[in-house]
């Protein structure tokens, strides 16, 4: 599965998993593609049996930003922006957030989404 792939798949695995709860055994091919994606294993043979079409295999990814924390100057408002990347590097999802919503999860590893400030 391809990195953009990947990051498609996290981010509609609920939807997922909700439109399969009524099918015992896609719901446990769906884990067991849960369960490999996080171990680095092959998936593509499991996502055709799910009728989900894909190139390749899960490979991971180099070269992204490792992410930084901003300390906040006292006194003066401090608003940092960015994006929510991949926690393992694994995928190209980017979720963006405004204020009062919950913190991007990624689905597959079940952690939350790394923060990058903009300019990183």
């Amino acid at each position: 599965m391809a990195a953009d792939e990947l990051g498609l798949f996290c981010a509609e695995l609920p939807e997922l998993r909700a439109a399969l709860r009524r099918t015992p055994r896609q719901l446990a091919l769906l884990d067991r593609v849960e369960h490999a994606l996080r171990e680095g294993e092959p998936v593509a043979p499991l996502l055709r049996q799910l009728g989900i079409a894909v190139d390749g295999d899960t490979g991971p990814l180099t070269g992204r930003d490792a992410g930084a924390t901003t300390a906040p100057v006292r006194g003066t408002p401090h608003v940092v922006t960015g994006s929510y990347l991949c926690p393992r590097r694994r995928c190209l999802r980017v979720d963006e957030r405004r204020p009062g919503d919950e913190l991007p999860v990624c689905h597959v590893y079940r952690e939350a989404l790394r923060f990058v400030p903009d300019g990183r």
